[in-house]
């Protein structure tokens, strides 16, 4: 049985979704076929779920960074209107590739519904929000989104099967509620430490800022600290440690939820990945949201609700103030989740669509 997978390239957390996904298939059914289009590097599905078909493919367009905090609309205006609406040559030649598949799941990416019924194969579409929800709250300024609004809204609505993984944006009627989806465990938190050099009983702090290219002016601030660890990922060409600061490539050769659960708390963007890794390990967290981008409230509210953190500014990344505030979040607990992982779920859904 083959199935296809659209991948949306915007930062790691919706290839990290499927990711999870692709992982609990294959544990289920070991022969199954995995194919994925996107622009996110083939290494992250590969370390993630091993042997796959990967295909580089600009899937979506999402929006522009300026940075993982800021987004650039009249940049994604501009790249939208040189993707949309579809050509058709572009879905022809898709849709004669995955014509063989029995399957096509699209994470937010709207070029793989169009694809697939293009080809006459079923379609499933994941997300816990729609690129034409996140267009619309910022029409008031950029009323020029209007018609990928509708097409994206049109597309979307070509799905056989909608799922909506938790924290869920917009509830939409007949969608399949999932629990929070995160990537299943490679090692255990001893061994990680082990492999990190860091003593059992080190409080460690991971900080990360998902996908998307960060800077970090504050880094003279923190080898001197005796009170924990930091570990960066992707803020080194190569392993390096200093003193309390402990740098590591973006391919470290360590699975980033590994890293997380082997973590004492996390520094964060609230992001859908990072947020779905930290419930299912169950560690607090500083989570800095993106105040313009309307996913966020959604993220915050479940934070708040479901998990133990501390809410950040934006501006205390660049100034480093978040620093003071490591006592604080080191001092909260773990809390376990409390849902099934919504990976299986997912999986569970398509198997049944597939032995149909």
């Amino acid at each position: 049985m083959r199935i296809s997978f659209f991948v949306s390239s915007h930062g790691f957390g919706h290839a990290s979704r499927a990711c999870a996904v692709m992982q609990s298939l294959r544990r289920q059914q070991p022969d199954l076929s995995l194919r994925v289009y996107t622009r996110t590097p083939e290494w992250f599905f590969r370390d993630s779920v091993g042997r796959l078909d990967y295909r580089a493919w600009q899937t979506d367009i999402g929006l522009v960074q300026r940075s993982p905090l800021r987004e650039d609309v009249p940049a994604t205006l501009a790249e939208l209107a040189a993707f949309m609406p579809f050509r058709p040559g572009v879905v022809d030649r898709l849709a004669a590739e995955i014509a063989d598949q029995d399957l096509v799941v699209c994470d937010v990416s709207p070029l793989g519904l169009r694809a697939a019924a293009a080809a006459g194969v079923e379609s499933v579409l994941i997300e816990n929000f729609t690129w034409d929800w996140i267009y619309r709250a910022y029409m008031d300024a950029h009323p020029g989104l209007a018609p990928f609004i509708d097409y994206v809204e049109a597309v979307n609505r070509t799905a056989g099967l909608r799922i909506q993984a938790e924290p869920v944006c917009q509830p939409v009627p007949d969608a399949v509620i999932a629990g929070p989806i995160a990537r299943g465990l490679h090692e255990g938190r001893v061994a990680v430490r082990e492999r990190l050099e860091i003593d059992p009983e080190t409080p460690l702090v991971l900080v990360s800022m998902g996908g998307v290219p960060a800077e970090y002016p504050f880094l003279g601030r923190l080898p001197d600290r005796d009170d924990c660890v930091l570990l960066l990922p992707g803020a080194a060409t190569e392993r390096r440690r200093d003193g309390a600061l402990l740098m590591l490539p973006e391919r470290s050769g360590f699975h980033h939820p590994d890293l997380v659960n082997a973590c004492d708390a996390l520094v964060c963007k609230a992001g859908y990945s990072t947020l779905a890794e930290a419930y299912q390990a169950g560690v607090p967290l500083a989570w800095f949201p993106r105040e313009r981008f309307p996913e966020s409230p959604v993220l915050d509210a479940f934070i708040v609700r479901e998990m133990s953190g501390i809410r950040l500014r934006p501006s205390d990344w660049d100034d480093g103030t978040w620093i003071e505030r490591l006592p604080e979040l080191l001092s909260l607990g773990r809390r376990p989740p409390a849902v099934a992982p919504g990976g299986d779920q997912v999986a569970n859904l398509l198997l049944q669509r597939l032995h149909r």
